[in-house]
């Protein structure tokens, strides 16, 4: 047996799940498969053995250095979500799997009091693995989430279901639930309509002009085109026809934008950008994903910023047209991580008083000498108090999304799907990549501070 610690070798990956033979010289006495399997075993490798590349390697059918035992990786945990809970055409029966396409106006999920709108689906503990060693991997537990009320929202008792406390429409996010009442344009946004600041979602049938605005707390969805207008949604927004801005106007969504296609537009949106055809000259700026490969599904001049990564088919053209790709944490989002940062400070700050103002009252009231006007004021503070909480939570949920960019910024990717052409500009933070030859489907990444590609 001494003489295959001659010849051979073992190679132990550093995280122990494989285990790699090496030979060193050739070996002329023949092997048996039992005394390649002692050789492994005194190695300390008792799990995962690959009996066929054992034979294969005796049979001298394959060489080394070759792959001859492998562990049971673990299964990580899912984190527990908010799914939302759809209300089919039917007989009014809430659905989970109904497919609602929410960039049609006409078929927007409008709920009832009362009615089921999202349930928390539970984290998973994941499934332990098992190394070459034969010992145990512990799995990554999925992390857990408080389901929270959102606009008109309500979760039950036990925390695991919300439901709808008005007659409205549903603004999904990924954490929350909102049922906005609804304002609507039945046609196109002219000056008998004028601008619109409306608290819940608002529904515009026709086209936004040049010029006008819309300001809306949950969702805008509008059936036609918008052109140099300013939308901003505390929801998302959904544009059937396209944006046509001349480089004007703004998009600003705090969740994501659905639209055909944007020519020489101005969009910022907090999470994703989904385009089904073309993106023209225009400045996009999203801290998750942009999404443009449908149809032609190319983006043209202009910069495109997204914190996690971008999917195109065709990126630039044949006219060498500069075009820019930002990956990371852009500007905005730094800004915007300062302005939660403050916001949870003052609300810290807001807490602690109202809870000193809250002692002094209960003090008083234990001693009898609590006014009527105190009782009033102290269940304002309460209320208060309650506000205060939810706002922090909302606060600190939306600082983790922007913090988690920072962690993913590595992992962010470019996808392009068919062509990507000279003169496009790709950025990794302070690192930078010129394209000067075309290329076909590739992916490119940031790798120990250089900007590298590989084919799909």
């Amino acid at each position: 047996m001494g003489s295959l610690y001659e010849v051979l070798e073992v190679e132990i990956s550093e995280e122990k799940q494989q285990a790699i033979l090496k030979q060193n010289q050739r070996q002329e006495a023949p092997i048996t498969l039992d005394e390649l399997k002692h050789f492994l075993v005194e190695h300390g490798i008792t799990y995962g053995l690959k009996e066929e590349v054992l034979n294969s390697f005796i049979e001298g059918s394959i060489s080394a250095p070759v792959v001859v035992a492998e562990g049971k990786q673990p299964i990580d945990g899912e984190d527990a979500y908010l799914q939302p809970v759809y209300p089919t055409n039917g007989d009014g029966k809430m659905g989970d799997d109904m497919y609602v396409d929410l960039k049609h106006v006409i078929d927007i999920p409008s709920v009832t009091q009362g009615t089921l709108v999202g349930k928390k689906v539970p984290k998973t503990e994941g499934q332990k693995g098992m190394n070459i060693f034969g010992e145990e991997v512990e799995a990554k537990p999925g992390k857990d989430m408080k389901l929270r009320k959102g606009k008109n929202t309500q979760v039950n008792d036990d925390g695991t279901k919300l439901y709808a406390v008005v007659d409205g429409q549903m603004s999904v996010e990924t954490k929350v639930i909102h049922v906005y009442p609804v304002y609507e344009v039945n046609g196109d946004l002219d000056l008998k309509t004028g601008n619109i600041d409306f608290v819940g979602n608002v529904n515009i049938r026709g086209n936004v002009p040049t010029g006008f605005e819309v300001r809306a707390g949950g969702d805008i969805r509008i059936n036609g085109s918008v052109e140099a207008a300013t939308l901003h949604a505390g929801g998302s927004i959904f544009i059937n026809q396209g944006i046509v801005a001349e480089g004007k106007g703004e998009i600003h969504s705090a969740n994501d934008l659905h639209t055909l296609f944007i020519n020489q537009g101005n969009v910022v949106v907090e999470k994703d950008v989904h385009v089904t055809q073309s993106i023209f000259h225009s400045d996009i700026q999203a801290n998750g994903m942009v999404y443009c490969t449908q149809r032609k599904g190319n983006i043209v001049g202009g910069s495109v910023s997204a914190g996690r990564g971008i999917e195109v088919n065709e990126v630039g053209n044949d006219m060498n047209t500069p075009t820019s790709l930002y990956l990371g944490v852009n500007k905005k989002g730094l800004e915007r991580e300062q302005q939660l940062q403050k916001q949870i400070e003052e609300s810290n700050d807001e807490k602690e008083k109202l809870n000193q103002l809250l002692s002094r009252l209960l003090e008083k009231e234990k001693q009898g000498s609590l006014t009527g006007q105190e009782r009033v004021l102290k269940l304002r503070i309460r209320n208060s108090l309650n506000e205060n909480e939810q706002k922090q939570l909302e606060g600190k949920e939306k600082l983790n999304e922007i913090q988690d960019l920072y962690k993913s910024e590595a992992l962010a990717q470019v996808n392009v799907y068919q062509t990507i052409h000279p003169n496009v500009d790709i950025y990794f933070g302070k690192y930078r990549r010129k394209v000067i030859t075309k290329h076909q489907n590739v992916r490119f990444r940031l790798n120990d501070g250089e900007i590298t590609f590989m084919n799909l």
